[in-house]
């Protein structure tokens, strides 16, 4: 089963991952972590081939706290401690439309996103991306809510 668990840096993504490999724990899966960062300049295009310690490396020392590459590298290790192996990716633009691209060209079985918005608990909501991706994916989605009232 090939799995997109979509990340932002957010608890409900952190979440979504634990609650996914929960619930896919005896299942063979294939995993690619994907965050989408509204803008991604040149030397991030190149840096993103870099290995893993390099990449640390790079961000320590241009800063980017919860910066794109850091939150899939965080969420890949994150996977890691949980037992699954996975690939990861940094698109760029809106986070709604690049998951559903990615979706499209990835071949996936599932997709898994957190979802930290939340309303009175009768009208919950589900937050605009999540709502999107729910609506408009070609596959199956997993959507992680967050808890009502906190």
């Amino acid at each position: 089963m090939r799995v997109l668990f979509c990340v932002d840096g957010s608890e409900g993504a952190d979440r979504a991952l634990t609650r996914g490999v929960a619930w896919l724990k005896n299942a063979s899966i294939e995993a690619v972590v994907l965050h989408v960062i509204p803008e991604v300049d040149d030397r991030l295009r190149h840096y993103e081939r870099l290995h893993e310690e390099e990449l640390r490396e790079i961000e320590r020392l241009f800063g980017g706290e919860g910066h794109g590459l850091e939150v899939a590298v965080r969420a890949r290790e994150r996977l890691k401690q949980l037992g699954i192996e996975a690939d990861r990716k940094v698109r760029q633009g809106d986070p709604a439309t690049e998951i559903l691209a990615e979706v499209r060209e990835g071949g996936y079985d599932l997709v898994i996103l957190g979802s930290d918005a939340t309303g009175a608990a009768a009208e919950p909501h589900l937050g605009s991306v999540a709502e999107q991706v729910a609506r408009d994916a070609v596959t199956s989605v997993l959507i992680v809510r967050a808890r009502l009232g906190g």
